[in-house]
């Protein structure tokens, strides 16, 4: 039985920690079979730290059990060899292998009109209600509405999506049959109906802590701008900025008081000019979306 590139990558994708820039690397620049065989074969890579793990991990890995955990979840597992593979990952260091999706695929054929809503998981109700009226609008715009599903701004955004009747993608730092957290579990089963959950690591993995930072460079890449709009001087949607500006995607910044310690990271990144001023959809819509596109 010969394995086919998606097959090599589903077994690689079970096996391998997600936003590893060397086995992202060689993957991407060879083939996941090439490497496939390369790790079996035991005679490269043998200096990697890491090599006789992952040997182990592949030798002891069964594909139809792995594709079993996808179809009892009812999820599916998506490679750049699909059509509606989102090509604005390629634009990272390390791009995913693969990724397990759960939802309404096609959302993925409209992600040149795209914006993602970050921020922090204790907005203040400015905050709050700033995200939630940015996504309505932006949806009315048809723009597909981006974010992490975590508590806060990110709710605020997926919630203002589906308030508008649009698309939202939610993109999760643990496998989709351990959500997290688990009292937006509602708002998951909405997004999957109209939009998409996407997840880097197999169904039953569940999330941990470093996750939610590596998987923030997919939700800059997935979308035309990233929108911080409540952050703390140091965060994760300050990481999600940067990775944005990193792969030349604009990035925008809501003011808030200056005395508020949860505008603190969204000024910084104002000051640093890694991020525009913004304080209304049309200002972000002027970047993103021509005028004689609207």
């Amino acid at each position: 039985y010969v394995l086919t590139e998606s097959e090599a990558r589903l077994i690689l994708f079970s096996c391998i920690e997600p936003a590893d820039n060397f086995w992202s690397g060689e993957i991407f620049h060879t083939s996941a079979l090439a490497v496939l065989e390369r790790v079996i074969n035991g005679k490269y890579y043998v200096k990697r730290p890491e090599f006789l793990d992952l040997q182990q991990k592949v030798a002891k890995s069964d594909l139809s059990s792995l594709r079993k955990e996808l179809t009892d979840s009812g999820c599916t597992f998506l490679t750049p060899e699909d059509p509606d593979w989102p090509s604005g990952l390629n634009d990272l260091l390390s791009p995913p292998i693969g990724l397990v999706i759960k939802g309404d695929r096609s959302t993925l054929k409209n992600l040149d009109k795209s914006i993602s809503i970050v921020g922090s998981r204790k907005p203040t109700s400015y905050g709050y209600q700033i995200a939630k009226t940015l996504a309505m609008q932006a949806v009315k715009q048809e723009l597909i509405v981006v974010s992490g599903g975590a508590y806060g701004i990110d709710t605020a955004s997926h919630i203002g999506a589906l308030a508008g009747d649009g698309k939202t993608i939610c993109i999760l730092a643990g496998g989709l049959n351990h959500l997290y957290p688990p009292e937006n579990l509602k708002l998951f089963n909405k997004i999957s109906i109209s939009g998409v959950l996407i997840s880097e690591v197999m169904p039953n993995v569940s999330s941990k802590p470093y996750r939610f930072l590596i998987r923030n460079r997919l939700i800059a890449a997935l979308s035309k701008a990233t929108v911080v709009v409540e952050a703390e001087f140091v965060s994760g949607s300050i990481r999600t900025a940067r990775d944005a500006a990193e792969i030349f995607r604009p990035v925008f910044a809501i003011p808030g008081e200056v005395t508020s310690t949860l505008s603190e990271g969204c000024h910084r990144l104002i000051a640093e000019r890694i991020a525009d001023i913004a304080t209304s959809l049309d200002e972000i819509l002027e970047i993103i979306k021509p005028l004689q596109l609207r």
